[in-house]
């Protein structure tokens, strides 16, 4: 077991957000995908405060963003992490449904310390109190869970002087996704917790050593209605063809070979097959696909990068490409959407 280290009582880890360029569900039913990491991140601040005699250890969790916070017991972390694995196993029985895992959003973050210090066998002697700021959006498409639950579990481990590596931490933070998403493919933990752009497939991931094209934006189209796991269960029950999946395996390739060789107007094209693909599986909004059809109209392209939505207008982020900031700006301002230029981030977790 260990010790929090003497001399240090603040930490801290960052961990960036991701975006899938394209690939999404198809990655479920065998098919590749690629994701890259962004320049947009989730902080974790950890301050260790003594424990008087006869008092256990608590765990305080702020969400100012959210202007959230919840105190408990260490144990009863641990016990809500016990808890939630045995749901999540009563779920992949068919069972329950996926929402019955957590009540409370701020649920997941516990439970996810419960599980780090847990699995890694941290003996806590001092208070916890951490504080998550994030610049993602929660839900939209920006592997929010991922980020911030590395973030956390890094910034535990460091505190308690335990030895890990990103591998170990990319392990720890897929089960916290499982529970999440009720089935992860693993590629968000793998692009925050690794950075850069990584091909996937079988399991097996590979780095693309490229640039991010440029005339790229991500565009907020509002956080979903529904969850990624409602979705992608949706989207099970569909019982798609092993050839309607090829399609997107086929994009995936043709994906990564144009961003090898730079090929601005192949991508444009490719991102409107992977839109086409998408619709087909009733995830993007009609709002959405509206808005997608203007640019398109502007000579550009656009495809939902998380799970979109099965209700609601809004589908979390869009991927646009091929058109200009000024267009860009008009369409967004009069859709009410957000938009910032999409910018990689090659580090991945850092902590100290």
């Amino acid at each position: 077991m260990t010790k929090p280290a003497a001399a240090q009582s603040h930490f801290w880890a960052s961990v960036p957000g991701k975006v899938i360029i394209t690939g999404e569900y198809a990655v479920a039913f065998g098919q590749s995908a690629i994701g890259v990491a962004i320049n947009r991140l989730s902080k974790a601040t950890l301050s260790c405060q003594p424990v008087a005699s006869n008092t256990e250890a608590m765990l305080t969790l702020q969400l100012p963003q959210l202007r959230k916070q919840r105190t408990l017991f260490v144990h009863k972390a641990q016990q809500l992490a016990d808890h939630v694995a045995q749901q999540h196993k009563a779920f992949l029985a068919g069972q329950i449904p996926l929402s019955n895992l957590f009540s409370d959003p701020e649920d997941l973050l516990l439970a996810a310390l419960g599980y780090g210090i847990s699995t890694n066998q941290l003996a806590v002697q001092q208070h916890l109190n951490f504080t998550l700021h994030s610049e993602l959006l929660m839900g939209g498409g920006m592997g929010s869970s991922a980020s911030t639950i590395a973030a956390l579990l890094a910034a535990l481990l460091h505190a308690n002087s335990y030895p890990f590596d990103k591998q170990s931490l990319y392990q720890q933070v897929q089960v916290i996704e499982h529970w999440q998403h009720g089935r992860s493919s693993g590629l968000d933990p793998h692009l925050c917790v690794y950075g850069g752009m990584h091909f996937l497939q079988g399991g097996q991931y590979r780095q693309l050593h490229v640039s991010i094209p440029r005339h790229w934006f991500l565009v907020s189209s509002g956080n979903p209605q529904s969850s990624t796991g409602e979705c992608v269960e949706l989207v099970r029950q569909q019982q798609h063809s092993e050839s309607f999946w090829q399609q997107f395996g086929e994009v995936v390739k043709a994906m990564e070979g144009a961003l090898l060789e730079a090929d601005s107007d192949t991508l444009v094209e490719l991102i409107k097959a992977n839109h086409r693909l998408l619709q087909t599986l009733t995830v993007v909004p009609k709002t959405v696909a509206d808005f997608i059809a203007q640019v398109e109209l502007a000579g550009g392209a656009g495809k939902v990068c998380g799970a979109g939505s099965i209700r609601g207008e809004a589908g979390g982020l869009i991927l646009v490409a091929g058109v200009n900031i000024e267009p860009l700006e008009k369409l967004c301002q009069a859709a009410g959407y957000q938009y910032w230029p999409l910018d990689s981030n090659h580090q991945g977790v850092i902590y100290g």
